[in-house]
């Protein structure tokens, strides 16, 4: 009936913006396709809607109704009956494969149907800003309540820098070469997230969840990486302690999602699985190269470009901030470690160009316990900002150098107190700091 029903109202208006604003076609209208097609090629041939009499000469059995109802009760439930006819076919689809013993198949089948059923066209409504001024009370809310709208970064200064991960809209991007600690700075920031009460995710593509929790008691905690990982009996007291009290320490929760969990590696339709099932707030993806494109694109800038897309597309449609690692290419800046740009993302320059925020990671190659963050692009703050840091990985130590304390000759004056220090030259069981550093 509803079919019917938009039918008769475009041929009672004489007006397509209901079909043209909300992308439907002829699958939105399986009882009366070939009436949908004649008035669109109708209105594509002469510019304007067939008149009644035109369209009954060749339809001389559709049945001519008043109808009386909204544009957006109309389009909604034209697009309720499409979503209900699809998810019948794909359940008949689905029922004939697993009978057959195609459970892969049928999977795939039910996947891919859902995949569809939520791109389904949702009414175009538009905003007039300049007559719509709701977004000053959105601005005053902000100044009142940050939290609602953004989280801390884990770093304050990079926090005062870009203005902490946007909770709707933020999809940001890590970028360093191979062993230089991008996927610390990761899992700090998924802790962190954490700790403000969030349900985070994370997707581990290389380490177990094991390893990752490790990391996670080192940022928290502070509690000797190496250690943990090699089984030094020295911290077991300390680590004891720190277990106990830590299930009732966080409001949030950090959820850890491994390739051995799901029997290969993810695509961004698993990742999207993972957010509705666990409801997440947030999700962080160790590294970019270690998902699967799901549109299987041939080249490896291709397959980049894909998984860069869709992630986007996901964090739009989920609504939630998506921060993730990605190695950095070797360039023609070798000679300058410390110039890093968005070319440099390894793969696909679409990384880059789809993000919000790019994060550059650097280390002094005479002290490595030098780290820099190069803000290489955010768009809602100046780029080019550079934070230096003193870091212990291995305890899950980051402490910020200010400007003032370096030398004219870019030299760091060491901030941390006597006692960090003697951490520090106290490192044992792994001379980068921490068991490997990502």
């Amino acid at each position: 009936m509803i079919q019917l029903q938009v039918l008769n109202y475009i041929l009672n208006t004489k007006d397509t913006s209901l079909i043209d604003l909300n992308n439907l076609t002829a699958d939105y209208f399986s009882d009366y396709r070939e009436e949908f097609k004649f008035i669109v090629n109708h209105r594509d041939t002469y510019g304007i809607v067939p008149d009644k009499e035109t369209f009954l000469s060749v339809f001389p059995q559709f049945e001519i109704i008043v109808v009386n109802e909204s544009e957006d009760y109309l389009i909604q439930a034209l697009l309720d009956d499409y979503k209900a006819r699809e998810m019948a076919a794909t359940f008949n689809s689905v029922k004939k494969l697993l009978i057959s013993g195609k459970v892969d198949e049928a999977t795939r089948e039910y996947e891919k149907s859902i995949e569809k059923i939520n791109k389904v066209g949702v009414s175009l409504k538009s905003v007039d800003i300049l007559k719509d001024t709701s977004r000053y009370d959105a601005y005053v809310e902000r100044t009142q309540d940050y939290s609602k709208y953004y989280l801390s970064t884990g770093f304050k200064e990079l926090d005062d820098v870009i203005g902490g991960i946007d909770r709707e809209e933020d999809l940001g991007v890590i970028v360093a070469r191979t062993n230089i600690g991008k996927s610390w700075i990761l899992a700090k920031m998924a802790s962190a997230a954490a700790a403000q009460g969030l349900r985070v995710g994370l997707y581990s593509g290389e380490m177990s969840e094991r390893k990752v929790g490790y990391r996670i008691d080192t940022l928290l905690g502070h509690i000797n990486n190496g250690a943990l990982n090699h089984g030094n009996d020295m911290i077991q007291t300390e680590y004891k302690k720190y277990m106990d009290e830590l299930p009732g320490k966080y409001t949030g929760t950090l959820e850890v999602l491994t390739p051995q969990m799901i029997n290969g590696m993810a695509d961004v339709n698993a990742l999207r699985v993972f957010i509705e099932k666990k409801k997440l707030d947030i999700l962080f993806i160790d590294q970019l190269s270690l998902l699967d494109d799901q549109r299987n694109g041939r080249s490896l800038p291709e397959r980049m470009a894909n998984i860069s897309q869709d992630l986007k597309k996901l964090q739009v449609l989920a609504h939630i901030p998506i921060i993730s690692v990605s190695q950095q290419n070797r360039t023609k800046n070798d000679d300058n470690p410390d110039v890093i740009d968005t070319t440099q993302i390894a793969g696909s320059d679409d990384v880059g160009r789809f993000a919000t925020f790019v994060i550059g990671i650097t280390r002094d190659k005479k002290d490595n316990t030098i780290m820099t963050m190069h803000v290489v692009k955010s768009r809602d703050s100046a780029n080019g900002q550079k934070l230096t840091y003193v870091i212990d990985l291995n305890k899950g130590y980051f402490t910020y150098v200010p400007e003032e304390t370096k030398d004219d000759g870019g030299a760091v004056f060491n901030p941390v107190s006597d006692r960090e220090q003697a951490e520090f030259e106290s490192r044992y069981n792994s001379p980068d700091g921490g068991e490997g550093i990502f």
